[in-house]
């Protein structure tokens, strides 16, 4: 873990270090400038430095020093009950005879004065001070950015600091000795960096630090989103659901006092809306057909199921491994999420196999709508796959890649001639060879309609003249030992609906 230290230095402050410290601070002023700074260096520096520090507190810089312990106590605040943790620990056996008297008297002096920077200068003391009111940030803030951003600005940070977003062209410092904003904010692009306001690395994020902002609500949403998570290897960028300056400046809708929500539709879908009323996500990666798809902000952490059905309704059988690589084979967690929630289906694991999605052996097909009627017909011979949709060859993947099945009738569909269609609006399907015989009953059937056709649905039982009409179809005059009256019989549906008429000669 980096030192708090570190992790402050370049996270939670608002704004440029605009502190023009002068050595204007008299000798005996309680200030970390003029005198604890080198009190702690000499006393504290061997065990609370470095990447772990001692205790979880660093002692190697002003944010350190005044940052929080392990138990998350403010080292310079006063309990209560208790004296400030850093004196507290003074008193403790390990520490005995670590500080004179007199050194500790000074250190309970500048913590009874706020633990300020420096002893005085052109800012108040606690200028440099996060969670006082008097903090640079909050200054800085007050004034919409603009001391930081212009550098004509009557109290422009870079008339004294080197380091800042703007400086007067040609001008000299008029104070040498304040320190370089980018002395705190060492991040890239320095207090112009996202790091400045929303933290570093993995966690460039809301909330900040509660060490110095305690009274921030909690908010563990953002880190569901933007930090690693179950299911994402990787966090969601800030861009998915907020404007995001390229500059990182603070200027239009970026820091305005305002959270603007603006979703990015590759990601979150085109439907995607946010009510800043009830703080709630309508259409976004959530509605997939599970169990909450209005979540609201501050929500408790959601399931698969809670974004969509694991497995979803109607979705092929089988190990989900068999399609999606990032899944375990039961669906209930996934082992490396670098492509969930990225805005589409991935589908994909080498194999070719179209069992993987449709089923093996005598099975090969999808549970949904009048799938079986034709691909396992009880008086036909079955009806090929392309025949309705466009199937891939090898290991290529389905070209619809949309989460839905493409339908393109060919072949048998449209045997002499005919114009098949299919509209997915109704979804039925028109001019078949298959279902609109001469005399039918149904010649458009409906795909969700799975009632058991007759004869009739698609011809004439029988079929008008010049047909015979005789309904004794199994005599050896014409369809001898297909038919059983108008049952088909074993033989029989080895060559019905095969695009041929089938009959003996008299």
């Amino acid at each position: 873990m980096r030192p708090l230290s570190l992790l402050l230095a370049t996270a939670v402050l608002g704004g440029a270090f605009a502190a023009c410290e002068t050595s204007r601070a008299l000798p005996d002023a309680p200030s970390y400038t003029s005198r604890i700074e080198a009190l702690l260096a000499a006393r504290c520096l061997r065990c609370h430095a470095g990447s772990a520090p001692a205790g979880g507190w660093a002692a190697d810089s002003y944010l350190g020093a005044i940052g929080c312990t392990a138990d998350g106590a403010p080292a310079t605040r006063a309990r209560a009950d208790a004296p400030a943790p850093l004196l507290a620990a003074l008193e403790r056996p390990d520490h005995a005879g670590l500080v004179t008297p007199a050194e500790r008297e000074l250190l309970a002096a500048w913590i009874a004065a706020q633990a300020p920077r420096s002893g005085g200068g052109v800012h108040a003391a606690g200028f440099a001070d996060p969670r006082s009111p008097e903090s640079h940030g909050r200054y800085l803030r007050s004034k919409g950015y603009a001391p930081m951003l212009d550098a004509n600005d009557a109290d422009a940070c870079g008339t004294c600091h080197a380091g800042g977003a703007a400086r007067p062209a040609g001008v000299a410092l008029t104070a040498p000795g304040a320190p370089s904003c980018t002395s705190c904010h060492t991040a890239s692009n320095g207090p112009l960096g996202c790091g400045t306001c929303h933290g570093e690395g993995a966690r460039a994020h809301p909330p900040r630090s509660r060490c110095f902002f305690p009274d921030d609500p909690i908010d563990r949403a953002h880190a569901a989103h933007a930090e690693p998570s179950a299911s994402r290897a990787a966090g969601l960028p800030c861009s998915t659901c907020h404007p995001t300056p390229t500059s990182g400046e603070p200027r239009g809708v970026h820091a305005n006092g305002w959270v603007d929500v603006w979703f990015d539709f590759a990601v979150a879908g085109r439907e995607a809306r946010y009510d800043p009323s009830r703080k709630s996500c309508t259409g976004t990666c959530h509605a997939r057909g599970g169990a909450r798809p209005l979540p609201a902000w501050g929500d408790p952490a959601m399931t698969c199921n809670d974004c969509h059905a694991s497995p979803p309704a109607d979705h092929p059988r089988g190990a989900c491994t068999s399609c999606h690589r990032e899944a375990n084979a039961d669906g209930t967690a996934l082992t490396a999420p670098v492509l969930h929630a990225n805005g589409k289906v991935d589908l994909g694991d080498g194999s070719g196999r179209c069992g993987a999605c449709h089923g093996e052996g005598d099975d090969p097909w999808p549970r949904t709508g009048a799938h079986r009627a034709h691909a396992d017909p009880k008086s036909a011979r079955p009806i090929a796959c392309e025949t309705c949709h466009e199937v891939p060859s090898g290991a290529d993947r389905h070209p619809e890649g949309k989460g839905r099945a493409g339908v393109r009738l060919t072949g048998l569909a449209g045997r002499g001639g005919r114009r098949a269609s299919y509209d997915p609006t109704t979804q039925t399907c028109a001019g078949t060879y298959c279902h609109e015989g001469v005399g039918a009953t149904r010649p458009a059937p409906r795909w969700t309609d799975t009632a058991t056709a007759s004869c009739a649905s698609c011809h004439g039982a029988p079929p008008p003249p010049p047909h015979a009409q005789s309904t004794a179809c199994g005599g050896a005059i014409c369809h001898e030992g297909r038919t059983d009256g108008l049952a088909m019989t074993a033989a029989g549906r080895l060559s019905h609906v095969d695009g041929n008429i089938d009959r003996v000669s008299p």
